[in-house]
């Protein structure tokens, strides 16, 4: 009887150290794979951060070797924008056979004008100081009161009517502001008094 007690006993024991000797080697296995996983992420971030500081260190490096080409460019850039914004627009008006030329401002109005260039107008006298014509399409205005209106001008009044001006005299309208004829005692004097046609086209 004692012996079968001392054999149970023993059993007993050896189930307990096995179950004990189990759970501590899944415990290590378990950490094992933790520690793993962990180097493994720090790796990938030591990675990242490595490619990171490259790719920076790269683009100084370009900026350092290429900053006379990059500010070149930048300068021709925006010397051209400046060119193409500041550039005025020469025309000839064609009347009885003469040809003036005349300079006009580059701007939306102007642009719409031309763009319907070449054109010929009969241009009706008014007050004896100007020639006009009511376009057959409105254009875009930015129309202000200059005050006085020079001989040589050329405005619009409204959004539809073209205005050549032959002499000067102070006024209280608004207009928007076209430009003006070069040879202006020469187109006054072509233009004379009374109704007069006149072609309007792009100098060459």
């Amino acid at each position: 009887m004692k012996k079968k007690k001392i054999v149970i006993i023993c059993i007993v024991i050896i189930i307990v150290v096995i179950v004990i000797g189990l759970s501590m080697f899944n415990q290590n296995k378990n950490l094992n794979e933790i520690n793993i996983q962990n180097f493994m992420n720090s790796n990938n971030k030591d990675d990242i951060i490595t490619n990171e500081s490259q790719n920076s260190e790269s683009i100084e490096q370009n900026n350092l070797e290429n900053p006379i080409i990059n500010n070149e460019e930048n300068l021709m850039e925006g010397s051209e924008n400046m060119n193409n914004q500041s550039e005025d627009i020469k025309i000839n008006l064609i009347v009885n056979d003469k040809t003036f030329t005349a300079t006009l401002n580059r701007n939306q109005t102007v642009n719409e004008l031309i763009s319907m260039f070449p054109m010929t107008l009969h241009m009706s006298d008014l007050h004896a100081n100007e020639k006009y014509n009511y376009l057959s399409s409105s254009l875009t205005t930015n129309s202000n009161t200059p005050g006085r209106i020079n001989a040589g001008d050329i405005k619009l009044f409204g959004n539809d009517c073209l205005v050549v001006f032959y002499d000067s005299f102070s006024t209280s309208y608004s207009y928007t502001d076209l430009g003006r004829v070069d040879d202006v005692e020469g187109f006054v004097s072509e233009l004379g008094r009374g109704d007069v046609t006149i072609t309007f086209e792009l100098a060459n």
